[in-house]
C-alpha cells in the first residue's frame, strides 16, 4: 500500500513545497556506501556522556536551549566526549525550539554520516520541529520520504502531525489523516491524544456540533476512551455556545468514569452559567466546589464576579472579591478589571477609582484595558477633563495608548463639538504609527456629519477605500443621515444604492433614515418606492419603518394607506408602540376620520393584547376626546 500523506492531503488545499534536500541527499549517499558498524548503545555509553546528556536534558526542559547548544559546541570543538544519538537528538530539539530547523536537519545529516541507528525519538524531534515552526507541509513530505525508505513511525509521530495540521488551521486534513491511521495505513492505531487534539481544534474554531459528532461517532465507535482533556475541550465548547446543561451532562459522565474533574472544568461551567444569566446556579456550583474541598482559584472567582457585574450586582461581586482576598489569594489585574468595569457600567466611578488606587498600592500594574475602561466611563459621564488626567497617568506609567484609547477620546471630542481637536488627535495617532481602523474613521465621519462638514466626511470614506478598509454599515448610515440632514437627498440615495452594489447591505436603520428624509422633503412617491424596495430585497420592515411610513401617510392626508399599513403590522405580528398610535390618532383627528375607523381600531387593539402604556394612552385619549360613546374605550375589555 502506498502510504503517502502528501497525496491524501492535496484535496485539502495543502500546497506543494520543496523537498528536504538534506535528508534526501544523505540517505542516497548512505544507500550507495554501506554504513560503518553502529556505535555502542546507550546502556554502554561512557558515564561522562550519560551525565552530559542528563545535564543537557535539564537545560532543555527549562527552555535554556541556547545554553544547551553552547555546551554541545564546546564539547564538539574540544573533543571532550563523543556525542551519541541521544546527545544529537537533544540538540535537534533545541534547534527546533529556536526556529533553526535547517540546523536540525544539518545535525540529522551528521547522525546519518556517523552511522547511528536512527530511532523514532530522533525522527519525531525533526517532525515536531517542522510543525512547531509552521512548516507542516514539509513535515508531511518528510514523513513520506521516511515511509518510502522503510522507516516505521509510531503513534507519537502521527499525534505530532495531527497537532501540526490543527495548529495550521487545516482541520479537515487532520481529520483525514486520523481516519487514515484508523484504517491501518501506517500500522499504528489512533489514540486518545490524536482524537482529543482534533476535538479541541473543532471546539476552538466554533464547530461544536461537529466536535460532538466526532466524539460520539468516531472516537467512541473506534473504542478510544476519552480522557480529562477530551471532556474539558467538549465542556468548554458546549458552554461557549450556551449549551451548559449538556456540559454538566459530560461532567457527570466524567465522574461516573472515575476521571478527575479539575477546577478548570468547574470554572468553565460557572462562566457558562453566568453568561446565560443563571447566577444563582453559578453560585451554587461555586459553593459546592468550596464544600468539596476544591481549591478555587482567582480565575474561578473572576468568572463568577463577571456574572454578578453583568447583572449590576456589584455588592455581591465586591463581597466575593473581599472573600477571595480573605482566603489568601492575590487578585490579579483581570480580576480588578472585572470589578472596575462593573462599577463603571453602573456609573459608580468613585468606587471604580478606589479599586484602581488599591491595585496601585498593592503593586498590581494596571494594563491598557484598565485605563481604557476608566477613560471611557469618565467620557460618557461628562468628565472629559478627568479622562484626560487618566490618559496622562497612563503615559507616565509607561503605557502607550492603543487604538481603542484614541477611539474613546475621538468620540468624546466629537460629541462635545470639539471637532478640530478631534482632527488633531486623529493626525497624532497616525504620526505615532497607529493604523486607524474602521471604527476610528466612523467616529470621525459621524463627527463631521453632525457638524454638517459633509465634504470632509465623504473624503474620509474615500480614504478608507484607498486603505482597503471595508466601511461598516454604521459608517454608511452616519453618512446617509448627514447627507439627508444637509438636504443632499439625491447623494444619500446614490450612497444607499452603492451599499447594495459594493458595501454591506443596508439594514432597517439605514432605510429608516432615508425614508424619514424622503417624507420630510415631500418625496412621497420615492418613499413608497423605497419602502417596497426594501421588502423586495428581503428585508422585513420593523416597527420604526412602519411608524415612519404611517406618519408620512397621515401628514399627507392618505389615511386609508396609513390604516392599511397598521393592519399589515398586525398580520406580521409586529406590535405598534405608543409612538405609532400617537401618530395615527393625531392623523385621524386632524383629517376628521376618527369616526370612520374607530371600530376597526377597537377590534385590532383588543386582539393584539397591547402593553399597559398603550392602554393608559388610550384611556387618557378617550377621556380627553370624549370617545367613550364611539366605542374606542371598549378596547380595554
Amino acid at each position: 500500500m502506498k502510504r503517502t500523506l502528501r497525496r491524501y492531503t492535496k484535496t485539502f488545499n495543502l500546497h506543494p513545497s520543496p523537498p528536504i534536500s538534506t535528508f534526501t541527499t544523505t540517505t542516497h549517499h548512505h544507500a550507495a556506501t554501506p554504513p560503518p558498524p553502529p556505535p555502542p548503545t546507550t546502556s554502554s555509553s561512557p558515564p561522562i556522556t550519560t551525565h552530559f546528556n542528563k545535564h543537557l536534558t535539564s537545560l532543555t526542559t527549562t527552555n535554556q536551549h541556547l545554553t544547551a547548544i553552547h555546551l554541545y559546541n564546546q564539547i564538539e570543538f574540544h573533543k571532550i566526549i563523543t556525542p551519541c544519538i541521544i546527545t544529537l537528538t537533544i540538540i535537534i530539539t533545541s534547534f527546533s525550539h529556536l526556529g533553526l530547523v535547517s540546523l536540525s536537519f544539518s545535525l540529522f545529516g551528521k547522525i546519518l554520516k556517523r552511522g547511528y541507528v536512527i530511532d523514532t525519538v530522533t525522527l519525531n524531534a525533526l517532525i515536531q520541529g517542522l510543525c512547531f515552526n509552521g512548516q507542516v507541509l514539509k513535515a508531511l513530505e518528510f514523513h513520506d520520504e521516511l515511509v518510502a525508505k522503510g522507516f516505521e513511525l509510531n503513534e507519537i509521530s502521527y499525534g505530532i502531525l495531527i497537532n501540526g495540521l490543527c495548529r495550521d488551521g487545516r482541520i479537515n486534513a487532520a481529520i483525514h489523516l486520523l481516519r487514515m491511521v484508523e484504517k491501518g495505513c501506517f500500522f499504528v492505531k489512533g489514540n486518545v491524544v490524536m482524537y482529543s487534539t482534533v476535538i479541541d481544534c473543532l471546539c476552538r474554531n466554533g464547530y461544536v456540533n461537529e466536535a460532538f459528532e466526532f466524539y460520539l461517532n468516531e472516537m467512541l465507535v473506534n473504542g478510544v476512551c476519552p480522557n480529562e482533556f477530551t471532556y474539558g475541550s467538549l465542556i468548554r465548547g458546549l458552554c461557549g455556545v450556551g449549551r451548559v446543561r449538556e456540559g454538566f451532562g459530560l461532567l457527570e459522565e466524567m465522574v461516573r468514569e472515575g476521571l478527575y474533574v479539575s477546577v478548570y472544568d468547574f470554572t468553565v461551567l460557572i462562566d457558562g452559567l453566568c453568561k446565560k444569566g443563571m447566577l444563582v446556579e453559578a453560585r451554587e456550583v461555586f459553593d459546592e466546589m468550596v464544600k468539596r474541598g476544591y481549591e478555587v482559584n482567582v480565575v474561578t472567582c473572576t468568572a463568577l464576579m463577571g456574572g454578578y457585574c453583568s447583572k449590576g450586582n456589584l455588592d455581591e461581586a465586591r463581597e466575593l472579591f473581599d472573600k477571595v482576598v480573605g482566603w489568601g489569594f492575590a487578585p490579579d489585574v483581570w480580576t480588578c478589571n472585572v470589578l472596575i468595569h462593573g462599577y463603571c457600567k453602573v456609573k459608580r466611578l468613585d468606587d471604580a477609582m478606589k479599586v484602581y488606587n488599591a491595585m496601585c498600592r498593592e503593586g498590581l500594574v494596571p494594563n491598557v484595558v484598565t485605563y481604557n475602561t476608566l477613560i471611557d466611563s469618565f467620557c460618557k459621564s461628562g468628565g472629559v477633563s478627568q479622562a484626560w488626567e487618566i490618559v496622562k497617568i497612563m503615559h507616565d506609567s509607561g503605557l502607550t495608548p492603543d487604538i481603542v484609547t484614541y477611539c474613546i477620546l475621538l468620540d468624546a471630542l466629537c460629541k462635545s463639538q470639539c471637532l478640530d481637536h478631534a482632527i488633531l488627535l486623529f493626525n497624532q495617532l497616525v504620526e505615532r504609527g497607529l493604523e486607524p481602523d474602521v471604527w476610528t474613521y466612523t467616529i470621525l465621519i459621524h463627527g463631521f456629519c453632525m457638524n454638517r462638514r459633509m465634504g470632509e466626511a465623504v473624503n474620509l470614506l474615500k480614504e478608507m477605500h484607498l486603505k482597503n478598509l471595508v466601511p461598516h454599515i454604521v459608517t454608511y448610515s452616519c453618512l446617509i443621515d448627514g447627507l439627508c440632514r444637509s438636504g443632499r437627498i439625491s447623494c444619500a440615495w446614490r450612497l444607499l444604492n452603492k451599499m447594495h452594489d459594493n458595501g454591506p447591505p443596508p439594514d432597517n436603520i439605514t432605510y429608516s433614515i432615508m425614508l424619514d428624509a424622503l417624507w420630510k422633503s415631500q418625496h412621497l412617491d420615492h418613499a413608497v418606492f423605497l419602502f417596497n424596495q426594501m421588502i423586495r430585497k428581503g428585508l422585513e420592515p420593523d416597527v420604526l419603518c412602519y411608524t415612519i411610513m404611517i406618519d408620512g401617510y397621515c401628514k399627507s392626508k392618505r389615511i386609508d394607506e396609513a390604516m392599511n399599513l397598521l393592519k399589515e403590522m398586525y398580520l406580521k405580528n409586529l406590535v405598534p408602540d405608543i409612538v405609532t398610535y400617537t401618530i395615527l390618532f393625531d392623523g385621524l383627528f386632524k383629517s376628521e376620520r376618527i369616526s370612520s375607523y374607530v371600530w376597526q381600531l377597537v377590534n385590532m387593539i383588543r386582539d393584539s393584547d397591547p402593553p399597559p402604556d398603550i392602554l393608559n394612552y388610550l384611556d387618557t385619549l378617550c377621556t380627553s376626546e370624549h370617545l367613550y360613546n364611539n366605542g374606542l374605550a371598549s378596547a380595554h375589555y
